[in-house]
């Protein structure tokens, strides 16, 4: 049984990581693309496209460098050292999976494809409920408050605050602590 396995118990299996599921998203966007050839592509989608590709690409790898720096896994729920709010962290605690769906999204704009969106809001939806919250339930059991505080000043997707409390210590991308230190046997987030 995998760490994955673990955590989200013996009968909910770990198959399919979140690279896989990008993957996957992105090959289900192939056959309306073959269908709908040749493309007419636009401007300003294809442009939009194109930034959300670069945007997605360069999150994954800023996030992958900073979990790589401070010696967190890049693996869900493997051991961490530390919280990071530095870098992305300050704007959303899921770089990585944020970037996932902004290259999903990427294809289905640069390529005129409009339904394929269905493919990346899937996809986002999918890694929020198999692994964003059950990573959040993850890191509160083993970091308790110091957790919280993370999750208060740090939005858990884009500027979206992780409580709609008026009084919540996060009301938009706020800067989170630069590493906060965390027990060896902490989880990570994406």
């Amino acid at each position: 049984m995998n760490q994955c396995e673990q955590v989200l118990g013996p009968d909910r299996r770990c198959r399919l990581l979140p690279p896989g599921g990008l993957l996957l998203s992105l090959a289900v966007q192939v056959p309306l693309i073959v269908r709908s050839w040749p493309l007419r592509l636009a401007a300003a989608p294809g442009f939009a496209g194109v930034v959300l590709l670069a945007g997605g690409v360069g999150l994954n790898l800023w996030a992958d460098r900073l979990f790589h720096k401070h010696g967190v896994g890049v693996v869900p729920f493997t051991p961490a050292p530390a919280l990071i709010g530095a870098g992305p962290f300050r704007i959303t605690r899921n770089p990585m999976y944020l970037g996932m769906v902004s290259i999903s999204a990427a294809a289905a704009l640069a390529t005129g494809v409009y339904l394929n969106l269905v493919a990346a809001t899937v996809l986002a939806v999918w890694l929020h409920f198999r692994f964003v919250l059950p990573e959040e339930e993850f890191l509160r059991e083993r970091l308790g408050a110091e957790y919280l505080l993370y999750a208060s000043r740090n939005p858990r997707w884009l500027g979206f605050c992780p409580s709609t409390r008026k009084d919540s210590a996060c009301r938009g991308p706020r800067p989170g602590p630069r590493l906060a230190k965390a027990p060896a046997a902490a989880g990570r987030t994406a």
